[in-house]
C-alpha cells in the first residue's frame, strides 16, 4: 500500500521564480492497485512520482509504503523495492552490456552480490524463459548488446528488468511516450500483462487519456499540483474522453492534441 499524506514541493523557494509544485496532495493506492495518472503540462505528475522515488525531497507531509514512513528515506535505499521507467528508452539500461548482462545486474538487486564474470547457465536458461514471455523474439538475442535494440524493445526489456523480481512499486514516467503507436500498443499490452499478473501496485503517467481509461483500475486526474479527483469503478467504466475534458472546465489546464487524440 503507497499513502501519500498532504505532501507539498516547491521549486526555487524564496526566489521570485518560486513555484509550487504539489500542494497539500494526498494519495492512498491499495495492493495490486494499477493507477493511471494524467494532467496538463505542469500538473505535477512527475513532480508526484519523483517525490515517491526519492528524487525530490517533499517540504512537508509523509510518505509510507506499507506502512513505513519512507519520506526522507534516500533514493538509492528506495530503489531495492521501488522499480520505475521514464520516457527515454535509453534510461534504465547499460548499452554496451548485453541483454542477459543487463538482465543479470537487475536479478542480483538486493541480493548478496556474487563475485567473478559471466552469467550462470541456471540464470541464463531463466532469462530466456521470461525474455519469451514478451514475445518480441528477446530471448534469442540475449547476448546482442543492448545499444543495438529499438526503443521499443528497450523498454520492454527494462520494464522485464524492473519486475523481474516483483517490487512493492512500480513507476512508469510516460514510458510509452517517445515510442510510434504501434510499438506503444505493444508496450502497453505487455505493461498490462506484467502489472496484472504480478499484481503490482502501479502508478502509470500517460499522456494519453484513452490509455488512462482503458488500463488499470484508477484514473488520477492532476491539474496545478492538486488531484482534481480519482476515477473508479462505474464511474470510470462509462468515462469517456469528453467526460475527462470536462473535468478541467474552470481551470487553466491546456489540454494537448496528445492527450486527447492519442
Amino acid at each position: 500500500m503507497l499513502e501519500i499524506k498532504n505532501i507539498n514541493v516547491i521549486f526555487n523557494k524564496d526566489t521570485v521564480n518560486e513555484k509550487k509544485a504539489l500542494c497539500d496532495l494526498s494519495l492512498t493506492l491499495n495492493d495490486g492497485d494499477f493507477a493511471t495518472v494524467i494532467g496538463s503540462n505542469g500538473a505535477g505528475k512527475s513532480t508526484m512520482l519523483n517525490a515517491v522515488a526519492g528524487n525530490i525531497e517533499v517540504e512537508s507531509g509523509r510518505i509510507y509504503n506499507n506502512g513505513k514512513d519512507i519520506t526522507y528515506m534516500k533514493e538509492h535505499k528506495r530503489a531495492r523495492f521501488i522499480g520505475r521507467l521514464y520516457q527515454d528508452p535509453l534510461k534504465g539500461t547499460a548499452p554496451h552490456m548485453t541483454i542477459e548482462e543487463n538482465m543479470g545486474l537487475a536479478y542480483s538487486r538486493g541480493k548478496k552480490i556474487r563475485f567473478g564474470f559471466g552469467v550462470r547457465k541456471s540464470d541464463r536458461e531463466y532469462f530466456k524463459s521470461v525474455c519469451a514471455k514478451l514475445g518480441i523474439g528477446l530471448e534469442h538475442r540475449l547476448k546482442n548488446e543492448v545499444g543495438g535494440l529499438s526503443g521499443g524493445q528497450r523498454q520492454a526489456l527494462t520494464l522485464l528488468m524492473a519486475t523481474m523480481e516483483t517490487p512493492e512499486l512500480l513507476l512508469l514516467d510516460e514510458h510509452t511516450a517517445a515510442l510510434d503507436p504501434k510499438t506503444s500498443k505493444k508496450i502497453m499490452e505487455i505493461t498490462n500483462r506484467i502489472v496484472t499478473e504480478n499484481h503490482i501496485t502501479t502508478l502509470m503517467i500517460t499522456h494519453n487519456i484513452r490509455d488512462a481509461l482503458d488500463f488499470g483500475n484508477k484514473t488520477i486526474v492532476m491539474n496545478s499540483g492538486k488531484i482534481l479527483t480519482v476515477l473508479e469503478g462505474d464511474m470510470r467504466k462509462n468515462m469517456t474522453i469528453a467526460d475527462v475534458m470536462k473535468l478541467y472546465s474552470g481551470t487553466d489546464a491546456v489540454l494537448s492534441d496528445k492527450m486527447i487524440l492519442g
